[in-house]
């Protein structure tokens, strides 16, 4: 009695369990072994395991002890398999995310460029001969702007749920903070140099994020090719520290650049009734100055690290 309902669980039921794959259950087994393929080498440690123990009821150690090895070779390829698995789901997941980014700093980067001409456009009216009419297209200046920012807030979630990169989100950041400004200002038809060099921040920052992304795109190709030949396999994070120090020394360039720009449309520098009849560039250049801590911030995170 015993024999024969082993029988059925090793023929009868499997045989079973294969036609609900193939027939009941179409391409449902085929899913599964792709899902985990390294089923078959947990599966010949189960088997050594279960023989092992066997000789060991039996009180043969000795010849367990075989069984036992072999349970421990077969789990050990079983890592090596996952472990290469995950690093090429590590390596499209990064691919993917490479290209999702830089598609969507593209378009950011057209949607921008059309509100910078029409900025630059809007500011050749004289002002004594703007009216209503020139106030309605900067708000809808505006409005366009605000769409800008709704796409720099889809690109930081990507960034930080990916996880890997310090100084590619703070870019994001301060480049979407220059966003909101220029929506702002075009509310209230602030069309002037200041808005148009905010304008011009954000199109460089746009630019050099592109840029960084294609090389990483393009970097990323060449190690796939190495692994094919032979090379040892690499943890792939979203860019190399290169990168990140590259666009660190950018950000550093932006804020010395706008410091030189708010200072040249200030009055007299060194003239502090000039400094006060310019507001606004005083407000501006705390801005910055929150700016540079942030920067100072992020570079301490690559020395200590963060990043990894």
């Amino acid at each position: 009695g015993q024999g024969e309902g082993e029988g059925q669980g090793e023929g009868e039921g499997q045989g079973e369990g294969e036609g609900q794959g193939q027939g009941g259950q179409p391409g449902e087994q085929p899913p599964q072994e792709d899902s985990f393929p390294a089923r078959k080498r947990i599966q010949a440690a189960e088997e050594k395991m279960k023989q092992a123990q066997e000789k060991l009821d039996d009180a043969h150690p000795q010849d367990a002890v075989d069984d036992q090895e072999q349970a421990q070779r077969e789990l050990l390829k079983a890592i090596a398999e996952l472990e290469e698995i995950l690093r090429q789901l590590r390596e499209e997941e990064v691919e993917r995310m490479l290209a999702m980014l830089e598609s969507r700093f593209r378009k950011m980067l057209e949607m921008q460029l059309i509100v910078y001409e029409d900025t630059q456009r809007l500011n050749q009216i004289p002002a004594e001969e703007r009216g209503r009419s020139e106030d309605i297209e900067a708000g809808k200046l505006s409005f366009a702007e605000r769409k800008i920012v709704l796409e720099a807030d889809k690109a930081q979630t990507l960034l930080l749920d990916e996880g890997s990169s310090v100084a590619f989100p703070e870019v994001v950041d301060q480049m979407r903070d220059d966003m909101q400004q220029v929506v702002e200002r075009l509310a209230q038809t602030k069309i002037s140099l200041i808005t148009q060099g905010i304008e011009e921040d954000i199109i460089g920052a746009l630019e050099e994020m592109i840029e960084a992304l294609q090389k990483a795109q393009q970097e990323m190709e060449e190690q796939q090719q190495q692994q094919q030949q032979g090379g040892p396999p690499q943890d792939q994070p979203l860019v190399d520290a290169i990168a990140e120090i590259k666009m660190i020394r950018s950000l550093q360039i932006r804020v010395n650049k706008r410091t030189n720009r708010y200072a040249q449309l200030l009055d007299d520098v060194d003239d502090p009734q000039g400094q006060a009849t310019g507001d606004e560039l005083v407000d501006a250049l705390r801005k910055l100055g929150l700016r540079e801590e942030r920067i100072q911030h992020i570079t301490r995170d690559i020395v200590l690290g963060k990043n990894q």
